[in-house]
């Protein structure tokens, strides 16, 4: 390990497992299996609902052909991220081979990510339809109680339901009263998603009594989005109204407490995919993507660096000498930090002014990573030609709760944590409602609600000059913890000019505001900007022969902004499911 001279001055989880049976399983109860009957009460219809709430994360043991535990993750790491402009898959190329076929927009129908994401997505579908089928035989509920399990399971299957369709065009909608074998592909699902959205709106307690339960608020900003999706404004509307002005969420008061183990389930937080570990169960409800995401390299040690954010989403955070974006020049004299230097080299990083939010999303050689220490550079990585010079900062936690919010115990890669996801925060609500305020042009209400974002984080500076240029295992790190690490500025913008303007302003926004966090290619699509956008970003990020593997990959309008639906489901229900026409 390095030494360091520093300056001081001044869960809802759970699952059913089914066992294999014997030979005469036609007419035992298979061990591991529960009886339909005893779960026709209370005890068991919450028990299902448990049990589809522990699909949120995306993950079920066994549901991908590959054995890796299923690929939909709730973070949408390679969906929303590696498919867009914002990151590289990161690792080797070598490794999960499918992920490159995502990034490269060259996806087949017999890749096996797409069969897990149709393949758990389902599955959360089934277990929630199943606890919705209990229910109707329950005799035990009171219809207080009885309203609100209800209410759960439909927000559940919305939920999967909406996570399916955000990849998928042709995606049949699976209720509980029908044989899903049956069902086809034939039309659109975005109001049956909207219908069982709404019912939790209506029923839904605002205040579950459990954390981690989906609450009348999550029911309300899910259907927001649902509309938003659907450039449905007028719809979105009301519903994002109502939360901002009437719910009980308030802006964390720094942008990076929504990334912070310590600060889970917080005041902006409305719905968190909720992860535990160390908490005597014996076993961690965390994912892959809470495996593979982190750095490599003596100082830190984990797996895989799975997670290369792009040069691209690096230079969006660029601003001028008032603190604003550059909006149409910030892919100019593209930075590329220490891209194709080695750890032991000198170099020291850009003096360019940037938005704060920047070293509190990507991990960059030279910047303090969180607490433990500054990352150093290539020997964090593993192939930085290949991938790009940084890391997702985002998705770890503090080295001061090692071993307490993480496990390095039964796991194949150490880093499983239990810092959870906030998939639906306040943060969120404030961006689309400014969204909405510009399609009606009202962009005084949408300058102001951007502003707001941007104020939260104008202070959030990482802090820690380092003084080193080169990283070598022997060399001795000086950092003065009474510097800001980097040149920050972050401003308010005065107005909005015209509506274009204000478009490419709270575009911009939500791009650095929600970096990483599995949004990005799906707003792209959902603008209708995904090809102009990604094309103009692949000549930018592979220009001079840079990332030797994503040479030569295009987007294509009208089949990459989604993926084909696995074969093998096409093939299991021969003239019922039907292939997207693109591929």
């Amino acid at each position: 390990m390095k030494k360091f001279i520093v300056i001081l001055s001044l869960s809802i989880a759970g699952t059913f497992v089914l066992n294999s049976c014997n030979e005469e399983f036609l007419d035992e109860q298979p061990m591991g299996a529960v009886s339909e009957e005893l779960l026709k009460n209370e005890e068991g219809v919450n028990a299902l609902l448990i049990a589809a709430y522990a699909l949120v994360d995306g993950y079920a043991q066994g549901e991908s052909p590959s054995g890796a535990q299923g690929e939909a993750s709730g973070t949408n790491w390679i969906w929303g991220d590696v498919a867009s402009d914002d990151k590289h898959r990161g690792d080797q190329t070598g490794g999960w081979n499918q992920i490159n076929d995502i990034e490269r927009y060259e996806v087949q129908p017999d890749n096996e990510w797409l069969i897990g994401a149709w393949g758990v997505n389902f599955e959360g579908v089934s277990r929630a339809n199943d606890a919705l089928k209990a229910l109707r035989d329950a005799e035990d509920i009171n219809p207080a109680k009885a309203a609100q399990f209800e209410a759960e399971a439909r927000f559940l299957r919305a939920w999967f339901h909406f996570q399916l369709r955000t990849k998928f065009e042709k995606v049949p909608y699976i209720t509980e009263d029908v044989d899903p074998v049956t069902v086809a592909n034939d039309r659109e699902i975005w109001d049956d998603i909207e219908a069982d959205f709404q019912f939790g709106v209506e029923n839904l307690d605002p205040t579950p009594a459990e954390v981690g339960r989906a609450s009348q608020w999550a029911a309300k900003a899910a259907k927001a989005r649902t509309h938003m999706f659907q450039l449905e404004y007028n719809e979105a509307k009301p519903l994002l109204d109502d939360i901002i002005n009437n719910g009980p969420f308030q802006l964390e008061d720094h942008f990076y407490n929504n990334f912070d183990e310590e600060h889970q389930n917080n005041g902006e937080s409305i719905f968190e995919i909720q992860y535990s570990v160390n908490d005597g169960a014996g076993v961690a409800n965390s994912g892959i993507d809470h495996q593979t995401l982190y750095p490599r390299g003596g100082d830190v040690g984990l797996c895989c660096a799975y997670s290369a954010p792009s040069f691209d989403l690096f230079n969006a955070f660029k601003v001028d000498a008032n603190g604003l974006p550059l909006l149409d020049s910030f892919q100019d004299d593209l930075l590329l930090e220490d891209y194709g230097i080695l750890d032991t080299e000198p170099f020291t990083p850009t003096d360019q002014l940037l938005d704060p939010r920047v070293d509190w999303t990507i991990g960059r050689r030279g910047i303090p990573f969180l607490d433990w220490g500054p990352m150093s550079g290539s020997d964090w990585m593993l192939d930085q030609a290949n991938m790009g010079p940084f890391l997702n900062k985002k998705a770890m936690w503090y080295q001061r709760n090692e071993n307490v919010i993480s496990t390095q115990s039964a796991y194949w890669a150490q880093g499983v944590n239990g810092d959870n996801f906030r998939v639906l925060r306040l943060g969120h609500i404030i961006l689309w409602r400014a969204e909405v305020a510009i399609e009606e042009n009202d962009l005084a209400t949408a300058v102001t609600l951007v502003n707001q974002i941007r104020e939260r984080a104008s202070d959030d500076l990482v802090m820690g000059r380092v003084a080193n240029t080169t990283f070598g295992a022997e060399d001795e790190i000086v950092i003065d913890e009474s510097q800001p690490a980097a040149n920050y500025l972050l401003g308010l913008y005065p107005s909005f000019p015209d509506q274009e303007y204000a478009r490419k302003a709270l575009r911009h926004e939500m791009r650095v505001e929600f970096a990483l966090e599995g949004m990005r290619f799906f707003d792209l699509v959902r603008w209708g900007i995904a090809a102009e956008t990604l094309n103009t970003y692949l000549t930018s990020e592979l220009a001079d022969g840079r990332l030797p593997w994503l040479q030569g990959a295009t987007f294509t309008d009208g089949q990459d902004d989604h993926w084909p639906i696995p074969q093998v489901q096409i093939d299991l229900q021969t003239g019922v499911l039907t292939q997207d026409p693109a591929y």
